[in-house]
């Protein structure tokens, strides 16, 4: 095999995610910061006391060395491709939306099925004395948790990594409390319910769980 230094590449792993203050140490790598926590460092590396020297960088920055592992074009090629599609596979931001979009789904099935219910329009009075308001109260405020279900299928792409995650965290949980908060005795909505909470429960859980990958 070809040793010249043009095929000289390592794939370094580290434990731990390594902070956006230190990239500038290792220029002309490729940095990943993966969904278990670990850094992969890959790039070409002049060679052995470039190598060496890389090292007691990362000694220097007190994380935990995993591996070191020497590749060539072609694995490079292979391995960064493997890695940039699994981080790409698993879009969080994409696999929110799409919850959101379930969850909201679910909301209109709900109210369209509840215009069956034999006197409907007493059990809506009979919820907005529950709840110590008037019906057209009762109705702005389901209209508005509408719209904010609706709204975070948008705000789940677009928003940046740190307020995304906490934007549909605390929405999640809102969501669920006006879920049961109105909850009927129906059937047909408890077990709709059921569907949109499990939606609410996996987009809390994967936001709270969501790590970025992007330095």
């Amino acid at each position: 095999m070809d040793k010249s230094p043009a095929n000289l590449f390592y794939q370094i792993r580290l434990k731990g995610h390594l902070d956006a203050q230190w990239t500038d140490w290792f220029e002309g790598m490729t940095i990943t910061l993966e969904e278990n926590g670990d850094t992969l460092l890959t790039g070409p590396v002049a060679d052995q006391s470039a190598l060496h020297g890389l090292l007691k960088k990362v000694r220097d920055l007190g994380m935990p060395l995993i591996s070191v592992v020497q590749i060539n074009r072609s694995e490079k090629g292979e391995r960064m491709n493997l890695s940039n599609t699994s981080a790409k596979n698993f879009d969080t931001k994409v696999l929110l939306s799409t919850l959101w979009i379930v969850v909201m789904l679910n909301m209109l099935k709900a109210d369209i099925l509840s215009l069956y219910i034999p006197d409907a329009a007493e059990e809506v009075a009979r919820t907005a004395t529950s709840a110590g308001a008037s019906i057209p109260q009762l109705m702005l405020g389901g209209a508005v948790m509408g719209e904010l279900a609706l709204i975070m299928i948008i705000l789940s792409r677009v928003l940046k990594y740190g307020i995304n995650r906490w934007v549909n965290i605390v929405m999640g949980v809102v969501t669920i409390v006006y879920v049961w908060g109105g909850a009927a005795s129906y059937p047909h909505y408890i077990f709709i319910a059921t569907v949109e909470t499990i939606c609410l429960l996996l987009i809390i859980g994967f936001a709270w769980l969501w790590r970025s990958v992007e330095v």
